[in-house]
């Protein structure tokens, strides 16, 4: 027996295919069933991967531009000193610097900042 095999030249992966081919023709009905709940299992992650798809969609066309958007002091040029960057951030909260010292424009537009006037 062990020179037949030998002589046929039967490998790992044709054993595979024989034994497939066998169980084919010896239980169809099971076969049937099978390949039924296959079918299912596909169908629903297709359907499942499809849903997750449209939410991830649907969520990236409802994010609103201002969110998207920088609020700040546009800057134009580097900053020469802190008194010069100072300026350009109480100019974009609408502080008046004329007159004023750095320490009480940093403190104003940290009051303006946390939403209190003083």
């Amino acid at each position: 027996m062990d020179i037949m095999l030998h002589s046929l030249n039967i490998a790992g992966s044709e054993w595979l295919i024989i034994l497939l081919a066998i169980v084919i023709i010896l239980v169809p009905s099971k076969i049937s069933g099978i390949s039924k709940t296959i079918g299912k299992f596909i169908g629903e992650y297709e359907k499942a991967k499809d849903n997750l798809i449209n939410e991830k969609n649907n969520l990236v066309q409802h994010t609103t531009v201002a969110q998207k958007q920088y609020i700040g002091p546009t800057i134009q040029r580097p900053v020469s000193s802190e008194r010069e960057k100072l300026e350009i951030i109480a100019k974009s909260l609408h502080i008046d610097t004329e007159k004023k010292s750095d320490y009480e424009i940093r403190n104003l537009i940290s009051s303006k900042l946390k939403g209190t006037q003083t």
